[in-house]
Protein backbone atom coordinates (compact mmCIF):
# COMPACT_ATOMS: atom_id res chain seq x y z
CA UNK A 1 0.00 0.00 0.00
CA UNK A 2 1.45 3.44 -1.03
CA UNK A 3 0.92 5.46 1.98
CA UNK A 4 2.54 2.77 4.75
CA UNK A 5 6.02 4.74 5.51
CA UNK A 6 8.77 4.41 7.19
CA UNK A 7 9.41 7.97 8.84
CA UNK A 8 12.46 9.50 11.31
CA UNK A 9 10.45 11.06 13.46
CA UNK A 10 13.90 13.41 14.86
CA UNK A 11 13.08 16.28 13.13
CA UNK A 12 9.05 15.95 14.21
CA UNK A 13 10.24 15.43 17.60
CA UNK A 14 12.22 18.84 17.59
CA UNK A 15 9.52 21.11 15.84
CA UNK A 16 6.56 19.64 18.14
CA UNK A 17 7.73 18.92 21.67
CA UNK A 18 7.15 22.46 21.92
CA UNK A 19 5.15 24.78 19.34
CA UNK A 20 1.69 23.49 20.83
CA UNK A 21 2.73 24.94 24.17
CA UNK A 22 4.77 28.38 22.82
CA UNK A 23 1.28 29.05 21.60
CA UNK A 24 -0.44 31.63 23.13
CA UNK A 25 -5.38 30.67 19.97
CA UNK A 26 -14.44 34.10 18.01
CA UNK A 27 -14.18 30.01 17.34
CA UNK A 28 -12.94 27.04 18.76
CA UNK A 29 -10.09 26.94 15.66
CA UNK A 30 -10.33 30.12 13.20
CA UNK A 31 -11.92 28.38 10.98
CA UNK A 32 -10.63 29.68 7.45
CA UNK A 33 -9.67 32.83 8.74
CA UNK A 34 -6.00 34.09 9.66
CA UNK A 35 -5.19 35.92 12.63
CA UNK A 36 -2.63 38.99 11.94
CA UNK A 37 0.56 38.68 13.29
CA UNK A 38 1.07 38.47 16.81
CA UNK A 39 -2.87 37.86 17.46
CA UNK A 40 -4.45 34.71 18.20
CA UNK A 41 -6.66 32.37 20.03
CA UNK A 42 -5.76 29.80 23.14
CA UNK A 43 -8.18 27.18 24.04
CA UNK A 44 -7.81 25.38 27.69
CA UNK A 45 -10.38 22.76 28.06
CA UNK A 46 -11.67 19.87 30.14
CA UNK A 47 -13.96 16.64 28.57
CA UNK A 48 -15.52 13.62 30.25
CA UNK A 49 -16.80 11.09 27.68
CA UNK A 50 -19.13 8.20 28.31
CA UNK A 51 -19.85 5.68 25.67
CA UNK A 52 -21.95 2.04 26.03
CA UNK A 53 -22.62 1.56 22.50
CA UNK A 54 -19.85 0.44 19.34
CA UNK A 55 -21.56 1.14 16.07
CA UNK A 56 -19.62 -1.85 14.30
CA UNK A 57 -18.75 -5.68 14.82
CA UNK A 58 -17.90 -5.61 18.52
CA UNK A 59 -20.21 -7.78 19.93
CA UNK A 60 -18.21 -8.01 23.76
CA UNK A 61 -17.92 -3.95 23.86
CA UNK A 62 -18.97 -3.05 27.41
CA UNK A 63 -18.34 0.61 28.07
CA UNK A 64 -15.76 3.55 27.42
CA UNK A 65 -15.29 6.19 29.66
CA UNK A 66 -12.66 8.78 29.88
CA UNK A 67 -11.55 11.80 31.11
CA UNK A 68 -9.41 14.51 28.55
CA UNK A 69 -7.29 17.92 29.29
CA UNK A 70 -6.72 19.49 25.71
CA UNK A 71 -4.88 22.59 24.55
CA UNK A 72 -5.42 24.49 21.10
CA UNK A 73 -3.48 27.40 20.11
CA UNK A 74 -3.31 29.18 17.09
CA UNK A 75 -1.05 32.05 16.06
CA UNK A 76 -0.66 34.50 13.57
CA UNK A 77 2.41 34.76 11.81
CA UNK A 78 1.98 37.83 9.40
CA UNK A 79 2.23 37.69 5.79
CA UNK A 80 -1.57 35.54 6.11
CA UNK A 81 0.32 32.74 7.61
CA UNK A 82 -0.67 31.14 11.31
CA UNK A 83 0.47 28.26 13.44
CA UNK A 84 -1.74 26.25 15.05
CA UNK A 85 -1.30 23.30 17.11
CA UNK A 86 -3.14 20.88 19.91
CA UNK A 87 -2.04 18.44 23.01
CA UNK A 88 -4.69 16.13 24.73
CA UNK A 89 -3.86 14.51 27.89
CA UNK A 90 -6.22 11.50 28.05
CA UNK A 91 -7.39 9.09 30.81
CA UNK A 92 -9.86 5.95 29.73
CA UNK A 93 -11.30 2.95 31.38
CA UNK A 94 -12.66 0.23 28.66
CA UNK A 95 -14.87 -2.36 29.72
CA UNK A 96 -15.04 -5.67 27.45
CA UNK A 97 -16.71 -9.25 28.49
CA UNK A 98 -13.98 -11.06 27.08
CA UNK A 99 -10.43 -9.48 26.86
CA UNK A 100 -11.93 -7.68 30.50
CA UNK A 101 -10.43 -3.74 31.48
CA UNK A 102 -8.02 -1.95 29.40
CA UNK A 103 -6.87 1.31 31.25
CA UNK A 104 -4.21 4.20 30.52
CA UNK A 105 -3.22 7.50 31.22
CA UNK A 106 -1.22 10.42 29.70
CA UNK A 107 -0.04 12.34 26.29
CA UNK A 108 -1.90 11.61 23.40
CA UNK A 109 -0.56 12.44 19.82
CA UNK A 110 0.45 15.52 19.08
CA UNK A 111 -0.74 17.84 16.23
CA UNK A 112 1.03 21.11 14.72
CA UNK A 113 0.05 22.93 11.42
CA UNK A 114 0.47 25.68 9.03
CA UNK A 115 -2.34 27.42 7.62
CA UNK A 116 -2.22 30.45 5.25
CA UNK A 117 -4.99 32.95 3.73
CA UNK A 118 -5.37 33.38 0.27
CA UNK A 119 -8.27 35.49 -0.13
CA UNK A 120 -10.44 37.59 2.20
CA UNK A 121 -13.42 38.63 -0.29
CA UNK A 122 -16.29 37.26 -2.10
CA UNK A 123 -15.10 34.97 0.74
CA UNK A 124 -12.39 33.72 2.96
CA UNK A 125 -10.32 30.80 1.46
CA UNK A 126 -7.10 29.28 2.91
CA UNK A 127 -5.63 26.26 3.07
CA UNK A 128 -3.71 24.33 5.71
CA UNK A 129 -0.84 21.14 6.47
CA UNK A 130 -0.96 19.58 9.75
CA UNK A 131 1.19 16.82 10.90
CA UNK A 132 0.68 14.52 13.80
CA UNK A 133 3.57 12.40 15.61
CA UNK A 134 3.40 10.35 18.46
CA UNK A 135 5.94 11.94 20.51
CA UNK A 136 5.02 11.13 24.17
CA UNK A 137 3.64 7.85 24.53
CA UNK A 138 4.81 4.55 23.60
CA UNK A 139 2.93 2.18 21.18
CA UNK A 140 2.13 -0.19 23.96
CA UNK A 141 0.35 2.69 25.90
CA UNK A 142 -2.82 2.76 24.12
CA UNK A 143 -3.11 6.22 24.20
CA UNK A 144 -2.88 6.56 20.31
CA UNK A 145 -2.07 4.45 16.90
CA UNK A 146 1.58 5.31 17.26
CA UNK A 147 2.36 6.79 14.09
CA UNK A 148 2.73 9.68 12.00
CA UNK A 149 -0.49 11.49 9.94
CA UNK A 150 -0.13 14.27 7.25
CA UNK A 151 -3.10 16.05 6.84
CA UNK A 152 -3.91 18.79 3.68
CA UNK A 153 -6.95 20.85 3.84
CA UNK A 154 -9.27 23.64 2.46
CA UNK A 155 -10.96 26.13 4.53
CA UNK A 156 -13.85 28.52 3.29
CA UNK A 157 -15.54 30.79 5.32
CA UNK A 158 -18.08 33.93 4.79
CA UNK A 159 -19.51 36.24 7.51
CA UNK A 160 -23.27 36.93 7.27
CA UNK A 161 -23.08 39.94 9.28
CA UNK A 162 -26.15 40.38 11.89
CA UNK A 163 -26.47 36.38 11.02
CA UNK A 164 -23.49 34.72 11.74
CA UNK A 165 -21.07 33.21 9.75
CA UNK A 166 -20.68 29.58 7.95
CA UNK A 167 -17.62 27.52 6.99
CA UNK A 168 -16.77 24.63 4.94
CA UNK A 169 -14.11 22.53 5.28
CA UNK A 170 -12.46 19.48 3.19
CA UNK A 171 -9.35 17.35 3.54
CA UNK A 172 -7.20 14.29 3.46
CA UNK A 173 -5.04 12.81 6.32
CA UNK A 174 -2.53 10.58 4.95
CA UNK A 175 -1.92 8.19 7.64
CA UNK A 176 1.46 5.69 7.82
CA UNK A 177 1.45 2.37 9.35
CA UNK A 178 -1.73 0.41 9.82
CA UNK A 179 -4.59 2.85 10.02
CA UNK A 180 -6.71 4.24 6.70
CA UNK A 181 -6.09 7.21 5.23
CA UNK A 182 -9.10 9.35 5.48
CA UNK A 183 -11.17 12.58 3.95
CA UNK A 184 -12.05 14.73 6.17
CA UNK A 185 -14.91 17.31 6.01
CA UNK A 186 -16.10 19.83 8.66
CA UNK A 187 -19.56 22.60 8.30
CA UNK A 188 -19.67 24.88 10.76
CA UNK A 189 -22.24 27.81 11.75
CA UNK A 190 -22.35 30.13 14.67
CA UNK A 191 -23.61 33.65 15.57
CA UNK A 192 -23.96 35.89 18.59
CA UNK A 193 -26.83 36.73 20.82
CA UNK A 194 -25.30 39.79 21.91
CA UNK A 195 -21.60 41.31 22.66
CA UNK A 196 -20.89 38.68 25.06
CA UNK A 197 -22.71 35.90 24.44
CA UNK A 198 -22.69 33.29 21.07
CA UNK A 199 -23.32 29.88 20.07
CA UNK A 200 -21.72 27.63 17.42
CA UNK A 201 -22.78 24.15 15.88
CA UNK A 202 -20.20 21.76 13.58
CA UNK A 203 -20.72 18.61 12.24
CA UNK A 204 -17.34 16.72 12.40
CA UNK A 205 -16.96 13.95 9.81
CA UNK A 206 -14.22 11.51 8.72
CA UNK A 207 -14.47 8.93 5.28
CA UNK A 208 -12.18 6.16 6.02
CA UNK A 209 -10.13 5.68 2.22
CA UNK A 210 -10.81 1.73 2.98
CA UNK A 211 -7.10 1.49 2.61
CA UNK A 212 -5.58 0.05 6.10
CA UNK A 213 -3.13 -2.62 6.85
CA UNK A 214 -5.72 -4.86 9.00
CA UNK A 215 -9.16 -3.28 9.08
CA UNK A 216 -11.20 -6.18 11.25
CA UNK A 217 -8.52 -5.11 14.07
CA UNK A 218 -10.25 -4.07 17.01
CA UNK A 219 -8.04 -1.53 19.46
CA UNK A 220 -7.21 -1.91 22.78
CA UNK A 221 -8.80 1.59 23.07
CA UNK A 222 -11.96 2.25 20.93
CA UNK A 223 -11.51 5.83 20.63
CA UNK A 224 -8.93 5.73 18.33
CA UNK A 225 -9.63 2.45 15.38
CA UNK A 226 -7.69 1.64 12.80
CA UNK A 227 -10.35 1.92 10.11
CA UNK A 228 -13.81 4.25 10.70
CA UNK A 229 -15.75 6.47 9.28
CA UNK A 230 -17.77 8.86 11.94
CA UNK A 231 -20.14 11.84 11.47
CA UNK A 232 -19.96 13.78 14.83
CA UNK A 233 -23.11 16.71 16.03
CA UNK A 234 -21.12 19.64 17.91
CA UNK A 235 -22.95 22.48 19.98
CA UNK A 236 -21.35 25.40 21.74
CA UNK A 237 -22.09 28.01 23.63
CA UNK A 238 -19.86 30.60 24.66
CA UNK A 239 -19.58 33.77 27.15
CA UNK A 240 -16.96 36.93 26.24
CA UNK A 241 -15.75 37.95 30.02
CA UNK A 242 -16.15 41.89 29.87
CA UNK A 243 -14.31 42.62 32.97
CA UNK A 244 -11.13 44.85 31.76
CA UNK A 245 -8.98 42.57 34.24
CA UNK A 246 -10.45 39.40 32.22
CA UNK A 247 -10.20 41.13 28.64
CA UNK A 248 -10.21 38.66 25.77
CA UNK A 249 -11.02 35.76 28.15
CA UNK A 250 -13.81 33.89 28.04
CA UNK A 251 -15.99 30.54 29.25
CA UNK A 252 -17.32 27.66 26.70
CA UNK A 253 -19.71 25.06 27.66
CA UNK A 254 -19.63 22.06 24.60
CA UNK A 255 -21.41 18.76 23.91
CA UNK A 256 -20.61 16.26 21.32
CA UNK A 257 -21.99 13.23 19.95
CA UNK A 258 -21.33 10.92 17.20
CA UNK A 259 -24.84 10.78 14.84
CA UNK A 260 -23.67 8.37 12.59
CA UNK A 261 -20.50 6.29 11.47
CA UNK A 262 -19.31 2.40 11.61
CA UNK A 263 -15.91 1.02 13.63
CA UNK A 264 -16.90 4.03 16.18
CA UNK A 265 -17.89 4.47 19.99
CA UNK A 266 -21.45 6.09 20.51
CA UNK A 267 -21.58 8.33 23.13
CA UNK A 268 -21.73 11.52 25.09
CA UNK A 269 -19.14 14.37 25.63
CA UNK A 270 -19.06 17.12 27.86
CA UNK A 271 -16.36 20.04 27.77
CA UNK A 272 -16.32 22.85 29.91
CA UNK A 273 -12.88 25.46 28.45
CA UNK A 274 -11.42 28.25 29.28
CA UNK A 275 -10.62 30.70 25.59
CA UNK A 276 -8.00 33.60 25.32
CA UNK A 277 -8.53 35.82 22.45
CA UNK A 278 -4.93 38.07 22.20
Amino acid sequence: MTNKLKVNNTYLKTLLITAPFLLAATNASAGAWVAEKGAGYAKLGYAGYDADKYKGNNPTFESFKSDNVSFYGEYGLGNNFALYGSQLFQSYDQSDSKTGQNSASGLSDTELGIKYQWQANPFVFSTSFLVKAPLFYKAEDGLGNHQVDYEARALIGKSLNEYGYFGLEAGYRLRAGAPSDEYRYLVEYGFDFNKIWYFRTKLDGTLSAKNSDTPNTINSNLSNPLEFDVGKLELTTGLKLGNKAFKGYGIEFTYTREIYGENVLEGDRFELALTKVF
